[in-house]
């Protein structure tokens, strides 16, 4: 099975300017997206998917070296990265040998993984013969705290079936999608145009007890503070 790393780093970001290129714990944020893809099996392939020549050419000094560019269309705030993904998929068919199985989506924002999880991740897909899988996290908020309000009233997201007295009376399993990482065949994504379904996608559970998502600067603080703790271990 050949697994298509795919790292969507467009130019445009209006919540950090360049952000995809920040430097972060010593290291562009991209850069490490880039050099987990390339600690993964050797059936998966790194693929950066760019509109912009900086970072083309950050991807180049670290070894991706394809002639692929992201057409603008597909880089703007409103694109979707399904038709990336898509679109990327027929480029790099046209232009190699190499018959394209899955695609294995690794987003920038996301800088915080274990490299041990992907790899589990990537042979529990193999050997069950997956569709799609996603990496999620444990909610740290419980969903008997969390309310949903609306004008007028607000209402708990989920509500235990007798009376709690305390966190250990929380029960079921609760888990947000962390983005670490999607997992699909390209048939599946083909016939569904998304990463993940309801009912279709399988969960993978991550030991991260925090995950971030990179939008604003606070969040790129956060997670440099726990890498800049990873490279000290």
């Amino acid at each position: 099975m050949n697994i298509l790393a795919f790292i969507p780093a467009r130019g445009g970001s209006k919540g950090i300017p360049g952000k995809n290129l920040y430097p972060i714990a010593g290291n562009p944020l991209l850069f490490y997206t880039i050099d987990l893809a390339k600690k993964l099996d050797k059936n998966v392939i790194p693929f950066l998917s760019t509109d912009d020549s900086d970072i083309k050419a950050y991807g180049r000094s670290l070894g991706l070296n394809d002639d692929y560019l992201r057409p603008k269309e597909l880089a703007s705030d409103s694109s979707a990265t399904i038709d990336a993904v898509m679109h990327a998929l027929e480029w790099f068919q046209k232009s190699n040998e190499v018959q394209i199985d899955s695609v294995l989506l690794l987003q920038p924002t996301s800088p915080i993984r274990i490299l041990s999880e992907v790899q589990s991740a990537i042979l529990r897909f193999k050997e069950k013969k997956m569709e799609s899988l996603v990496s999620v996290t444990l909610m740290r908020e419980h969903p008997f705290e969390c309310i949903k309000a609306g004008e007028d009233s607000w209402s708990f997201l989920e509500k235990p079936s007798g009376k709690v007295t305390g966190r250990q009376g929380y029960t079921g399993n609760y888990y947000f999608l962390d983005g670490s990482f999607y997992l699909a065949s390209v048939d599946f994504l083909k016939n569904n145009k998304a990463f993940v379904v309801e009912g279709k996608t399988k969960l993978f559970e991550s030991e991260l007890r925090y995950s971030i998502d990179i939008d604003e600067l606070e969040d790129m603080k956060i997670a440099e503070s726990i890498l800049e703790r990873k490279l000290k271990l």
